[in-house]
């Protein structure tokens, strides 16, 4: 038997309602001190990683969620005993600890922001294009050619770059009065301008949703993927740990 941990919550008591996990397993809490890690028996390995087993994961987390401050836990978190998970929480004490007051009565909200990237960085390449034409010169040597060729990747590259930083601030503006933190990753690819995560306290949360749908009337050629309440995954400074596997 194998022991699944779920994640790290604020609280050392038993776990008072009947919630699954993978496998159907039932979910209980192990404690430590004033936190508790929650784990569930698994009497076989874990070897089906498809989408079921991850939404088992996560709708077991999404439950206890709405009684605890939860660190949630990487997926396929497993332990061979209980006195490793014991081990773990006494480690990590006071980093779980610290996360936990800092994360308390706040939950996580995703948006992707789609853009025409493609179209713009055209755009910007024809207009600089057609820029430069007007000054080229047919005597300029080859060396001089290749310099500005560089140069003037540099110069499309900047101003496209230059063009996703005006439309995050847009967008990111209408959030920043309803969020605790953030975590913003720009142009993962030339269509994805923002893969953000935003961390929100419980009572501001039907504002940051209203801030939503105040962005998404707004006039733009922009498109949005939008998820949560999640728990914190992205918040979390210390989840991984050495003596759990997969």
């Amino acid at each position: 038997m194998s022991i699944y941990i779920y994640g790290i919550i604020d609280s050392n008591e038993k776990i008072s309602e009947a919630i699954t996990g993978l496998n159907g397993a039932n979910i209980y809490n192990i404690p430590y001190r004033d936190i508790g890690a929650l784990a569930s028996d698994l009497n076989t390995p874990v070897r089906n990683t498809d989408e079921d087993r991850v939404l088992e994961h996560e709708m077991a987390l999404e439950k206890i969620m709405k009684k605890y401050t939860i660190l949630p836990m990487r997926f396929l978190t497993v332990f061979d005993k209980k006195d490793n998970v014991i081990s773990i929480l006494n480690e990590h004490y006071n980093d779980f600890r610290e996360d936990l007051d800092r994360l308390r009565d706040k939950v996580e909200f995703g948006i992707k922001t789609i853009w025409p990237g493609a179209i713009i960085r055209d755009r910007i390449e024809n207009a600089y294009r057609k820029a430069q034409s007007d000054l080229s010169s047919s005597a300029d040597s080859p060396g001089k050619s290749f310099m500005k060729e560089k140069f003037g990747k540099y110069k499309i590259d900047k101003e496209f770059e230059e063009e996703a930083d005006r439309c995050i601030a847009i967008i990111d503006g209408f959030f920043n009065r309803f969020v605790a933190e953030k975590r913003l990753e720009k142009l993962k690819t030339d269509n994805l301008l923002l893969d953000a995560a935003y961390l929100v306290d419980k009572e501001k949360q039907s504002d940051f949703e209203k801030a939503f749908e105040e962005l998404k009337a707004s006039p733009c050629d922009l498109k949005y993927l939008f998820s949560g309440p999640w728990p914190p995954y992205n918040f979390v400074t210390k989840t991984n740990t050495s003596h759990g596997h997969e």
